[in-house]
């Protein structure tokens, strides 16, 4: 490529926005070819940076070191002009050095002299060794010395933070896979709590958290908890390149938790990835174990005739087989031990932590895995319980199970009203007592009672949604109008709870289908659906869903405040999508049907909005329209009836025209 220096910085920033993957790399390589014979280094240098960044989000860790060690020689050759690099160019050697320790292809005395060369560079420029500690200690770790590797996370831990230290996120992530290796699931997940509760995030956090604490969570009876973390963490995970063992472990939990149609799901939404092993070696074994214990599960149920891409479940699984081993083979003859394919093959001996899990989700294309002999191991989560209530009913026979469980029931039902937290603990008896002697149906209304006395309590809203969660299981394949609604009351009980990922999971099951609610149900129900959509930044989502719902209630003579109010939530969220024109009108319609309906407020601040997107639309037009809306506006609270509300829109209204005015004149 014989392009001069203006061609490539031009080329370099059309690069900026491409995706990451393989294209993007492709266009790297090609500039930095054409850099290196180029005369400026410190062009050379933001190339190859970026290259070596491009190939770990495109899942080629292992192609970075030749790009980083051509990197290092310039920065060493032309410190002056590298200089403004050095930053950049010692936080990206960590990244790449990290990427060596699961390369087979890389032997250890090199891993071992690029770890060196890491911690001079870092105590020559003054840098903390926390990170180089922590790397250190995973290497130890998966080279099967556990014991070494929490040694030296401990180091790394004592050792002070810098600029040079990674997010705590990510920190945090390292720490509590030290502790899983040790096989202290509780240590763990303690170490991973702040980032599953939201404390600490970034690019890649929670995603990769919530897909390693999937099976700790479930090996330590968190049951809803695990599958909170599948419903939030997958869409976070999907379709990501650089992610490929975080959807791998959500495949693993599918399988191992009674849910293989919804693995086979996953999987076929990754097809590609079978077909596409890419450069990463670490990464495409972690993928394809977890695909092959999804395999390992299908086979053991008499289902690997299942077609999957061009062959069959059975197939693909002796091709993976084969690919794993000789995957292993490499890295033991690198590390000179067998502590990989130890890991790797307990991994694919694991055995079904639970033997169904509802998710609230329905398996589209693997409706027979879902068919059970027994409808019982619904209840998984209820095991303790039901395992006291079998002792006790031991030797009763089928009879006076029944007998007993409708008896308990009854006396639910009885108190649903009055007493809901009574009626509570006699349904869950009733649940436990007949759940291998009632019918399907009865156990479904029953579980449907549950729901009703749980969402009778107040602060009961994560028992609610798990409740509503496992009755909508009992109710699929018998009905279908009753699956969906206990899907959307799950949903609302997670938005009530703030638990907006799982809600929008649930949400987007219920929504795709046909819910049987009347019109302005529907509108509250996308409501709240939009609310946690805009909980989770996804505001085009969110515009649409207040849309239809404000379209549902739009001709409702007695849903006016609603439709106001979604009218507002769109414009707010269209707002965030900078789609200005559309949420100007979205502003105007829901000032307008406050005003309707006498709310000051609301009207007062919608109005505002709509102003700040007229003077930054159409500021420069005569007739300047966003300042005949402030002053039309003030009048309008002036002659309004006096309150403290009002005063304070009032108030509120002339600083922000004041602010218009000031920007104006300053042409900001």
């Amino acid at each position: 490529m014989n392009v001069d220096t203006a061609e490539i910085k031009d080329a370099l920033a059309q690069v900026y926005s491409l995706p990451h993957g393989r294209i993007r790399v492709e266009r790297l390589e090609t500039l930095a070819a054409a850099a290196k014979s180029a005369a400026d280094r410190h062009l050379e240098g933001r190339v190859l940076l970026e290259l070596a960044e491009s190939y770990a989000y495109a899942s080629e860790r292992d192609l970075a070191p030749v790009a980083y060690g051509r990197l290092l020689q310039i920065y060493d050759q032309y410190p002056a002009e590298l200089g403004p690099l050095t930053y950049s160019v010692h936080w990206y050697l960590k990244w790449m050095t990290w990427g060596l320790i699961d390369n087979p292809a890389i032997p250890l005395p090199t891993v071992h002299r690029w770890f060196d060369e890491l911690e001079n560079r870092y105590r020559q420029r003054g840098y903390s060794l926390r990170p180089v500690l922590a790397l250190r200690g995973e290497l130890a770790r998966k080279l099967g010395d556990a014991e070494q590797g929490a040694r030296l996370h401990e180091q790394a831990m004592a050792a002070p933070r810098d600029g040079m230290s990674d997010c705590e996120a990510c920190e945090r992530n390292e720490w509590g896979t030290g502790s899983a290796a040790l096989g202290d699931d509780e240590a763990a997940l303690a170490h991973w709590q702040s980032v599953l509760d939201g404390a600490h995030s970034c690019s890649e956090e929670p995603h990769r958290v919530l897909a390693q604490a999937l099976l700790p969570l479930l090996r330590t009876g968190r049951i809803a908890e695990a599958r909170g973390a599948h419903l939030t963490g997958y869409p976070l995970v999907r379709h990501s390149d650089s992610l490929r063992p975080s959807v791998a472990q959500h495949i693993e939990f599918c399988a191992l938790t009674g849910n293989e149609g919804r693995g086979l799901e996953i999987l076929a939404d990754h097809a590609r990835w079978l077909t596409e092993p890419g450069a990463d070696v670490g990464a495409r074994l972690a993928f394809i174990t977890g695909v092959s214990v999804l395999l390992r599960r299908l086979q053991t149920l008499g289902l690997g005739y299942l077609p999957i891409g061009g062959g069959t479940a059975y197939s693909l699984l002796a091709e993976l087989d084969t690919e794993i081993a000789g995957l292993c083979t490499r890295y033991d003859l690198r590390n000179g031990n067998t502590a990989v394919s130890t890991r790797i093959a307990a991994r694919l001996a694991a055995q079904p932590l639970v033997e169904r899990l509802p998710l609230g989700l329905r398996s589209k294309q693997l409706e027979v895995v879902s068919v059970r002999a027994a409808v019982d191991e619904i209840a998984a989560a209820d095991c303790v319980e039901r395992t006291v209530v079998a002792a006790e009913w031991s030797g009763s026979s089928a009879d006076d199970r029944r007998a007993e469980a409708l008896r308990l029931a009854e006396l639910g039902t009885a108190e649903l009203a009055a007493a809901p937290a009574a009626a509570e603990g006699h349904l869950r008896e009733a649940l436990a007592i007949g759940v291998s002697v009632l019918p399907a149906e009865h156990l479904a209304r029953l579980s449907s009672q549950l729901v009703i006395a749980l969402a009778g309590q107040r602060g009961r809203e994560l028992d609610l949604a798990d409740a509503a969660v496992r009755a909508g299981a009992r109710w699929e394949g018998l009905s279908e109008p009753d699956l969906l609604h206990h899907t959307v009351i799950a949903a609302r009980a997670f938005h009530r709870a703030a638990r907006h990922g799982e809600a929008v999971a649930l949400f987007e099951e219920a929504m795709a289908a046909d819910v049987p609610y009347p019109a302005a149900e529907l509108a509250t129900v996308r409501a709240q659906f939009g609310a946690s959509l805009k909980a989770l930044h996804r505001h085009e989502e969110a515009a649409r869903q207040f849309a239809e719902g404000a379209r549902l209630v739009e001709h409702d003579p007695e849903r006016r405040a609603l439709h106001a109010e979604l009218a507002w939530s769109a414009a707010t969220a269209l707002d965030y999508c900078e789609r200005p024109e559309e949420a100007l009108a979205a502003y105007l319609r829901a000032a307008a049907l406050f005003g309707e309906l006498g709310e000051v407020v609301s009207r007062t601040r919608c109005v505002r909005s709509a102003a700040w997107l007229q003077l930054w639309g159409y500021g420069a037009e005569p007739d300047r329209p966003w300042f005949r809306a402030m002053h039309d506006l003030i009048v309008e609270l002036e002659q309004a009836a006096p309150s403290a509300e009002v005063t304070d829109e009032l108030t509120e209204t002339r600083r922000q025209l004041d602010e218009m005015l000031d920007g104006e004149a300053s042409g900001e």
